[in-house]
C-alpha cells in the first residue's frame, strides 16, 4: 500500500507543479492516503488514479470550493442529493462535506453507484454519470480520462 501511496502522491504533484513547499508535499501524501484507502475499500475497488484525475478536474485539489450549483469540496459532491443523503445515512455520518476525508469517501462511493449502475465496461458512461447524475455518455468522461491517462504509471491500457 505504500508503494501506491507513493505513486499516487507523484501523480498529484505531476498535476499541481506549483505545489512545490513542504506542506504541500505533506498535503498531497495526505490526499494521496484517503484517496487510496477509500478508493479500495470499494468492491470491485475503483481505481485510485482515476479518483485524482477527476479531483483535479471537479477542483483542482481546491477542498474548500463550492461550485455555481451547490457543489461542495474536492469532488464537488451536491450536499443535498439524493445518493449523498443515503450515503451518508448508511454509514451513519454527519460530516462536514469540506472535510477532505469525508467529501472523498462520499465522492467514491457516488463514483462506485454509478460503476454499478452503467455497468464496470462502460467507463465513460458511469464517468459522466458521476458528473450529471445519468448514464450517458458527455465531454466529462474524455476530459477525466485525459488525466487519467497523464497519471496512471504505464497510461491507459487500452482504456481510450
Amino acid at each position: 500500500m505504500e508503494n501506491l501511496i507513493a505513486a499516487v502522491t507523484a501523480a498529484i504533484l505531476s498535476l499541481l507543479p506549483h505545489w512545490k513547499s513542504e506542506g504541500a508535499n505533506a498535503r498531497a501524501e495526505e490526499y494521496a492516503t484517503i484517496v487510496v484507502e477509500e478508493s479500495q475499500a470499494m468492491q470491485p475497488p475503483i481505481d485510485p488514479f482515476l479518483v485524482v484525475a477527476i479531483i483535479f478536474k471537479e477542483s483542482s485539489f481546491r477542498a474548500k470550493v463550492k461550485g455555481g450549483r451547490g457543489e461542495i469540496g474536492l469532488m464537488q459532491i451536491m450536499p443535498r442529493g439524493a445518493l449523498t443523503r443515503a450515503i451518508l445515512k448508511e454509514r451513519d455520518e454527519d460530516l462536514s462535506l469540506v472535510d477532505v476525508r469525508a467529501n472523498i469517501r462520499v465522492g467514491v462511493h457516488h463514483l462506485h453507484y454509478w460503476q454499478n449502475e452503467c455497468g464496470v465496461e462502460k467507463m465513460d458512461q458511469w464517468l459522466s454519470a458521476y458528473n450529471l447524475g445519468r448514464c450517458k455518455k458527455t465531454k466529462y468522461a474524455r476530459r477525466v480520462k485525459r488525466f487519467y491517462c497523464k497519471i496512471k504509471p504505464g497510461g491507459c491500457g487500452g482504456v481510450s
